[in-house]
């Protein structure tokens, strides 16, 4: 079996839950007696794939240096020199890592895998000329299969395309940050930890709210915010509005002190108002920290009894979730117990393995 991996999601992220679920799958399947041919083009992408050519059949591909704010115009330029490099090679599956119109005068069968449907429910949060929705659903049309990272996502495709005479197989994101903390901790003070984006469907404001009506968060927590980039102008007349700024400390880390982080705060807050799966929930589990997640889309099915819930619209509800975490010592060991448990069902071997089965499903 000759597969064929495209370079649009390694041009457009640095670092990211697809490039990482991309990263993870493409490097296992020689190993699952794959023949992968990785056109990666020139790329952003920093974790690393490239370090795997030698395994690949065919491999091409060179990172450069990030421009911010010439994604478009990389996808635009790119997109042909891989359709070019296609039509040279011998090939049975093309598994497109995002939504390019791909066309190639060959006969292949054509898999995607759809993370989310953030664009189609959330399309205020995207500039007019990003064209995802689009694209996405044309990929729908074209595809002979269709893998999603949760029965939520799968619900999502359901009511919106014909998937008929498509095979659709839900298949799990796996856990990369597997790091046992000995370290003493990053952060000294105590704290509550927040990982990744803060745009506004990832809904940081009502963390900022919870710090806001709680006087003893104020007194004897900080907020600290893994990822994400430095904290906006908006960002910080909010928490100066709300009398917190001094609580709110914004990081960067690499994966050993992510693990840090997770495993030594109080709880891990995950307010989102969307996800198409919620990766930073099992790097969670898997270090012992108390979740408290929004009870919206995937995230329950991801963390199922592991974890507290709360209305994202609602900081009052929040509240009351951290203060059981605050006040209740036994209940956060039970929660701590489940989420070990729970994480040990989502892997990234499983994820290669389940993944290559379904290849051959669609070739047939």
């Amino acid at each position: 079996m000759r597969v064929l991996y495209d370079n649009e999601i390694f041009l457009i992220q640095k670092y990211g839950g697809a490039t990482r679920y991309f990263y993870e799958l493409i490097k296992r399947m020689p190993a699952l007696k794959t023949e992968v041919l990785l056109y990666m083009g020139k790329f952003i992408n920093e974790y690393g794939l490239e370090e795997y050519a030698n395994r690949f059949t065919v491999f091409s591909g060179k990172r450069i240096k990030h421009i911010p704010r010439t994604k478009l115009i990389s996808i635009k330029l790119q997109k042909p020199l891989f359709e070019r490099f296609a039509g040279k090679q011998n090939f049975d599956l093309l598994h497109q890592t995002y939504y390019a119109d791909i066309n190639v005068k060959k006969k292949f069968k054509r898999i995607i895998t759809i993370h989310d449907f953030t664009h189609e429910k959330l399309s205020g949060n995207f500039s007019s000329l990003d064209k995802t929705a689009e694209l996405k659903k044309l990929s729908v049309e074209k595809s002979d299969g269709i893998i999603c990272v949760s029965e939520s996502t799968k619900n999502d495709l359901m009511e919106r395309y014909d998937t008929k005479g498509k095979k659709v197989k839900v298949i799990y994101h796996g856990n990369s940050l597997k790091y046992d903390v000995t370290e003493e901790p990053v952060i000294k003070d105590k704290y509550l930890l927040y990982v990744g984006d803060r745009r506004s469907y990832k809904n940081f404001g009502v963390v900022v709210k919870l710090f806001g009506m709680n006087e003893n968060l104020r007194n004897d927590y900080k907020l600290v915010c893994c990822g994400g980039g430095k904290f906006t102008k908006d960002e910080q007349e909010q928490m100066t509005k709300s009398g917190v700024v001094n609580n709110f400390e914004q990081i960067e880390s690499r994966d050993n002190n992510i693990a840090n982080l997770y495993f030594y705060a109080k709880a891990f807050i995950y307010p989102s108002k969307y996800e198409g799966f919620g990766i930073p929930m099992i790097e969670a589990m898997y270090n012992g920290c108390p979740i408290v997640a929004s009870n919206v889309s995937s995230l329950p099915e991801v963390g199922d009894t592991a974890a507290l819930y709360f209305n994202p619209d609602s900081a009052e509800e929040l509240n009351e979730k951290i203060n059981i975490i605050l006040e209740n010592g036994d209940f956060v060991k039970r929660l701590k117990s489940l989420g070990k448990e729970r994480e040990k069902m989502f892997s990234w071997d499983k994820c290669a393995s389940e993944t290559h089965k379904f290849y051959e499903e669609v070739l047939g």
